[in-house]
Parts: C-alpha cells; sequence; structure tokens
C-alpha cells in the first residue's frame, strides 16, 4: 500500500480551505496532534475515514465534563417533546430517540475544563480531539489499567459536545481532521444551539450569562453561526444565591448596554433552576421598587431564559431528521456511560460504569438542589 505523504506547507493550505462556512470564511490554523493524525495513515487516521460506516446505527456520543454529560443525556433518554411520525411539536408518549444508542463519555480524567481553557487552550484542543477519535472507536474498557480487559463499544455518528468552552476550543479541530478524512464530521454544541435557538424565536438581542473563560466562544460563534444577533457576554461572581445573581446581571447589562432592550438570556449552565429565574423576573414584573421598574423596563415581554439542555435535544432530532440518521427502531433508547481514566501508558482510555455507580458518585441521575455554577 502506498504511504500518503503531505508536507506541512500543503497541509497548511488544505487545512485552511476546509475551515470554511457558508456564512463566513475562518482562517485558523489547527493544532499539531491534528496535524500528526493526518500524516500518519497507518494509525487513527483510517479510523477517522470509516466515520458513519455504521449508518444509522452508529451512536451519539455525548461528550464533556461528568456532571454535564450525565445530566443532558438524562434529558435526552426522557425527552418527549415531538410527534415521532411527522416532527410537529406535540408528545406522543414514544422517547423522541427511540431505538437510538447514546455512549455517554464522561471525561472524569480531563475535567475540570475551566482551568485547562485558562492555562492551556491548545491542550483542551488536543482533549476534544481525542474524545472525539474515542467515540468512533470501537474498543473500551472495564479496567484503565488491564489492556486485555477490552470491551467493544459503538462508533458514534454524531457528537454532542456538552460544554460551551469546546465550541472554542476543540469543535475546529475535530472537523478539520474529519474533513481532512473526507468525512463531514456532524458536532453539535451548546453554544450553537442556543444562539440558534434564539435567532429562530425571532430575537434579536440577547444577553449571555456565562464565565468570562467562555466568552469568545460565545462572541466568535454568534459572529459565523448567527451575525444578526446583538450578543452580549455577561459574567457574574457566584455569590451562591441565583435570584441576586440574576439581579447582578441586569445590572451588568445596564451598564454595558444602556437603553437597550433584553429578549433573552441564554444560561451556560446544565444546572440553572430555569422555574426560579421565571420566579424572579415575574417579581420584577410586578415593579416593587424603582429598580425592579427599571429592569422590567429592559426586559421585553416576551423575555425569556434559554437553556443548553432543551436547546441540543431540539438541535439534536432536527439534525437527525434531517441527515436521516434515525434507527427508525421500536425500542427505548439504550444507553452505556464511560468515564475517561488514565492507562499504563499515561493516556487517558474510556472505562465503562454502570447507571448504579454513576448515581453513587455523582448527583447526576438523582440531581441535588441547584448549586449556582455561573461564575
Amino acid at each position: 500500500m502506498t504511504r500518503m505523504k503531505l508536507t506541512f506547507p500543503v497541509l497548511a493550505l488544505l487545512l485552511a480551505l476546509v475551515a470554511c462556512n457558508k456564512r463566513q470564511t475562518v482562517v485558523r490554523d489547527t493544532i499539531p496532534y491534528v496535524k500528526q493524525l493526518v500524516v500518519d495513515t497507518t494509525g487513527t487516521f483510517p479510523l477517522i475515514g470509516s466515520y458513519r460506516s455504521a449508518g444509522t446505527k452508529g451512536s451519539i456520543a455525548v461528550i464533556g465534563e461528568p456532571e454535564a454529560a450525565a445530566r443532558l443525556a438524562s434529558a435526552l433518554l426522557e425527552a418527549d417533546e415531538v410527534d415521532n411520525i411527522d416532527g410537529k411539536a406535540v408528545p406522543d408518549r414514544l422517547p423522541d430517540f427511540a431505538g437510538e444508542t447514546f455512549d455517554i463519555l464522561m471525561d472524569l480524567y480531563n475535567a475540570p475544563y475551566l482551568r485547562m481553557a485558562a492555562s492551556s487552550p491548545d491542550s483542551l484542543r488536543e482533549v476534544a480531539v481525542r474524545n472525539a477519535v474515542i467515540a468512533v472507536d470501537t474498543v473500551a474498557y472495564s479496567n484503565a489499567l488491564d489492556a486485555h480487559s477490552r470491551l467493544t463499544k459503538t462508533r458514534a455518528k454524531v457528537f454532542v459536545l456538552s460544554n460551551s468552552l469546546l465550541s472554542e476550543y476543540g469543535k475546529f479541530d475535530i472537523d478539520t481532521l474529519f474533513k481532512m478524512a473526507g468525512r463531514e464530521a456532524l458536532i453539535l454544541t451548546p453554544v450553537e444551539a442556543m444562539l440558534q435557538a434564539a435567532e429562530k424565536a425571532g430575537f434579536k438581542r440577547i444577553a449571555v450569562w456565562a464565565p468570562p473563560e467562555a466568552r469568545s466562544a460565545y462572541e466568535n460563534t454568534a459572529k459565523i453561526v448567527t451575525p444578526d444577533l446583538d450578543v452580549t457576554v455577561v459574567s457574574t461572581t457566584g455569590n451562591g444565591l441565583l435570584r441576586p445573581a440574576f439581579r447582578d446581571m441586569l445590572r451588568i447589562y445596564r451598564s454595558l448596554k444602556p437603553g437597550t432592550n433584553l429578549d433573552a438570556v441564554l444560561l451556560d449552565s446544565f444546572t440553572a433552576d430555569v422555574e426560579e429565574l421565571d420566579a424572579e423576573k415575574e417579581h420584577i414584573h410586578r415593579q416593587i421598587t424603582e429598580e425592579d421598574m427599571a429592569f422590567d423596563r429592559i426586559l421585553m415581554p416576551h423575555f425569556r431564559f434559554i437553556e443548553p439542555t432543551a436547546s441540543l435535544t431540539d438541535a439534536l432530532y432536527r439534525l437527525l431528521r434531517e441527515k436521516n440518521l434515525f434507527t427508525h427502531d421500536i425500542a427505548y433508547p439504550s444507553v452505556r456511560y464511560y468515564q475517561t481514566e488514565e492507562n499504563r501508558d499515561g493516556e487517558f482510555v474510556p472505562v465503562e460504569v454502570s447507571a448504579a455507580y454513576l448515581s453513587a458518585h455523582t448527583n447526576s441521575v438523582n440531581p441535588a438542589p441547584y448549586v449556582p455554577d455561573i461564575d
């Protein structure tokens, strides 16, 4: 077999050409790890070329930090928002993702991503690519330290990244790698899903309530995906109480965008209690104080909170329908949980864990009362 060789000047040109978007062209270089995979055609690169070879039988890989990935998985498994026959927004008492296989890749080894994004963004980009490769592979383990404990897992057909930072640090590199292998990677992120939900609702002015490290993810993605949206990223200091934090967010927004109304707030959190936030919005609407009246003038009558779980659920359903990737099997969705652990070679690998283990070691199966994670 003839070994494919690509010189780095040619490779750099190709990588720039594939980073094209329908709305805006972005010239951006990928990380060395991707370049390494592309020129090595004896290992991982052929695996990437086999992406979607399983067709509709491939899995939906949910990738991210353990808590967010598990919470999102729970919502996807229970979702019943549409009629499975015609796709209309009417529950039909049948899971929206009936017959689908979910592989939940909880990246315990590399969490938390905020720390990595602040100290070494390229390392986070590489982590995202490595997790995507794991999702496409068919190998998992029952014990990270035992190379003979190999298990067989399903190849992914769709990637759902459950962390906003991966929109900025990783999605581009995953997309680039797969395009170099002649494949279109189907990738969903909470950033794109929520921005598109706001645009679909006809909104014009939105605030994103997110930590400072996620600012560029939303601002850069909005320029490409929803350029007509007026997006303002607002960060608050966590004080342990959600309602006062929301008021702090509104104060900051008023200072950044004086005299500007607000259609929606995007929540960069899988644990935010939207019902509590809606209750505070109604309290503001009663205009008990002068500040309430000032806030009420900002919030449009149709104002609402947009959170990542519902946005990603809707985006995943529409993607599977658009690409004709539903299995159409009449069965409940199946799920397997994996967490990344270090093996004897110092690399992180997927280790299968049971739902019982997950319930005992996280708050994801039976979530505890909301603790703010928007700092």
